[in-house]
């Protein structure tokens, strides 16, 4: 959308034209759509999430999908399996954290969503597969999600992300940390 824009204006005028259509800046044209907020760069572009329970492991790429309703986002977090998007092949991830239903970051308002990590290894929670956190806060820090893309050819929104500060705690844990999600179409639903 963003170079269809450049196009339009370069055709209705430019420079040398001696029309009154300016030509925006280069820079203009590779800025964030209007549809997010704030910059993500540097540490901001990584996940660092610390799981502390029987024992102390981290969690280290995130991925996040689309509900289209209500509209929210599923974000998961990851130790282990394979990069890129999940799919119903993908290996297993040793650990695994789940944020159900996040509200579309639109400003760095406080949020909450379900809680739950999976343990696949067996080694951190001490047991069980999973745990339900008992209290979860968000802190957006970025985004830039695109819910008019849902339901357009893969991959919809190439350049989405969000960044989270979140604080997970479960009855025998905590997670904590930073996210930096990509945009998986693989986890687009419906609802």
């Amino acid at each position: 959308m963003k170079r269809l824009v450049f196009v339009a204006l370069a055709a209705c005028g430019g420079r040398g034209g001696g029309g009154d259509v300016p030509v925006p800046d280069a820079s203009a044209i590779d800025a964030p759509d209007g549809g997010g907020f704030g910059m993500c760069a540097g540490t901001c572009r990584t996940t660092a999430l610390t799981a502390v329970f029987s024992a102390t492991r981290t969690l280290d790429r995130a991925v996040y999908g689309f509900t289209q309703s209500p509209p929210t986002l599923h974000v998961e977090a990851y130790r282990g399996g394979s990069p890129g998007c999940p799919t119903e092949t993908s290996p297993a991830t040793d650990y695994t954290l789940i944020l159900g239903r996040v509200p579309v970051p639109t400003s760095t308002t406080a949020s909450t969503s379900p809680g739950n990590i999976l343990d696949f290894k067996g080694d951190l929670l001490g047991g069980p597969l999973g745990a339900q956190a008992t209290t979860v806060t968000i802190n957006p820090v970025a985004a830039d999600v695109c819910p008019t893309c849902f339901g357009m050819p893969a991959p919809s929104d190439p350049d989405g992300f969000v960044a989270l500060d979140v604080m997970l705690t479960f009855p025998n844990g905590t997670v904590t940390g930073h996210i930096f999600a990509t945009h998986c179409d693989s986890l687009d639903a419906a609802n």
